[in-house]
């Protein structure tokens, strides 16, 4: 009996155990036979990537995310009737292993869009929210003699210069190329009324086959389209503008330079920009869209953008002469000046202690003491360099010269919030700087007498935004 307990017992544990070893111990499973195709690169045709130059793997991804047989096709030279067109692609493009596939493609077909049309001038103005309108008419003028290929050029050799990771190379060029293409006429009059020149020059990249195959496009839109922006949250952007704005500071100190040599030469010679400067500005002007009645009738023009921006201090600038920028400021103070944009004032003072300077005010004062240096000139086309420069003259002005009522000024501004009261009793809103009376060595009472019948009825009163608030709230 014994017996057949114990062998019955040893014939369930063997069964548990069978089981168990089948549910709970993983077994080999027969591998799947998996068919691929996969992209083979032979290192030979990669070496470039770490003899060139040290470059991190991230950044250099983008070089074997196009199949391999871009690299290697063979295409024929391109043929440019611009000298410096093919100058440059013979230093920059021709021997370039970086510079390949459909980004070389699409290179190429920039670089003959502007060889065909880029001898048009290499400013506009047509579009309400152009950055150039704001240049000076004599720094227009005399930029619209800069053909756009020459400018552009400038602008990606600037950009190219600043490239430390030869990967990212193909993809600046395509940005510093492309960034004005917005300007060719063919495109530009056909289609201002979608947007400013960067807008326009995105419009057009679109419509290219090569461009739209790019897997990082949206990153070379955004810099493309952002390059006149206030703020941007792209490095590409702001290497962008940097180079631009370099370009602008390099042709206007020649152009300048080269007026000056023709007073100095020819007598007769008024300082006006040569004939051919005005007709290009004419040329580009013909289609200029009016101003509703809200800005014609704005004391001061148009209003400041609302978009929200910190300007940065800028190093001192050797023309730096706080004394003559107030001496500058003090003659325009309660005078109405006759402007291409009509009747407008730089600077109002208030029987308070108060002077109010429009910041175009103190940027003609600016100019004046600077004796129209060249990157003085450059920042009126590059907004955020222009509010750069003023928030370190207010500054300065106001740590050396106690000339700014800094109380109504907000930390990292260099404007209060105002509102104009017209003598037709409308309320106008605008970003003024307070400078105190006795900065410019003058009483109150002695500054308002200088008003005019004219001044008075363009501008009764001035209230400090601050001021209004606080007066509704009770205080």
């Amino acid at each position: 009996m014994n017996t057949l307990l114990f062998t019955v017992s040893a014939a369930v544990g063997i069964g548990f155990g069978y089981y168990g070893s089948r549910k709970w111990i993983p077994t080999e499973e027969p591998t799947e036979v998996r068919t691929e195709f996969t992209e083979v690169a032979r290192l030979a045709d990669l070496s470039h990537l770490w003899t060139d130059n040290e470059i991190e793997i991230k950044d250099a991804a983008c070089l074997w995310r196009e199949r391999t047989a871009n690299q290697t096709t063979k295409q024929p030279r391109p043929v440019f009737k611009h000298e410096e067109i093919d100058q440059f692609f013979t230093e920059m493009i021709e021997n370039r292993p970086s510079v390949n596939g459909v980004r070389r493609a699409l290179i190429i077909k920039i670089l003959s869009m502007l060889d065909d049309e880029g001898d048009c001038p290499s400013v506009v103005r047509v579009h309400k929210d152009e950055a150039e309108r704001i240049y000076s008419d004599d720094s227009y003028a005399l930029l619209a003699t800069v053909p756009l290929y020459r400018h552009t050029l400038t602008v990606t050799r600037n950009f190219i210069a600043k490239a430390d990771q030869e990967a990212l190379l193909a993809d600046m060029i395509i940005i510093a190329l492309a960034h004005d293409i917005g300007k060719i006429p063919s495109y530009h009059d056909g289609m201002y009324s979608s947007g400013d020149h960067p807008i326009i020059a995105g419009l057009i990249l679109n419509n290219i086959p090569e461009y739209l195959s790019l897997p990082n496009r949206d990153d070379i839109h955004r810099a493309i389209t952002g390059h006149h922006l206030l703020k941007s949250d792209n490095i590409l952007t702001d290497g962008l503008k940097l180079s631009d704005h370099e370009a602008r500071q390099t042709e206007l100190s020649a152009l300048y330079a080269e007026a000056r040599e023709r007073r100095k030469n020819d007598p007769d010679d008024s300082g006006k920009p040569p004939v051919a400067a005005t007709d290009a500005a004419t040329r580009t002007n013909t289609q200029k869209p009016q101003h509703t009645v809200e800005e014609r009738e704005h004391p001061l023009g148009n209003l400041e953008s609302r978009e929200k921006f910190y300007p940065t201090m800028l190093d001192i600038p050797e023309w730096f002469d706080a004394d003559a920028i107030l001496a500058a400021l003090k003659k325009r103070i309660n005078v109405v000046e006759s402007t291409t944009k009509g009747e407008q004032w730089s600077a109002v003072s208030t029987s308070q202690g108060l002077v109010f300077v429009n910041p175009e005010g103190l940027w003609t004062a600016i100019k004046e003491v600077s004796d129209v240096d060249p990157k003085v000139l450059a920042s009126e086309g590059c907004e955020s360099e222009k509010r750069n420069l003023l928030y370190t003259i207010v500054s300065e002005l106001s740590k050396t010269r106690d000339a700014i009522a800094s109380q109504y000024v907000a930390d990292r501004y260099y404007t209060t919030q105002v509102s104009i009261i017209t003598g037709g009793g409308k309320r106008l809103p605008y970003l003024l700087i307070p400078f105190t009376a006795q900065a410019f060595g003058e009483k109150p009472s002695t500054l308002e007498e200088l008003k005019s019948p004219q001044l008075k009825r363009m501008v009764k009163e001035i209230k400090l935004k601050q001021t209004e608030v606080e007066q509704c709230v009770g205080r």
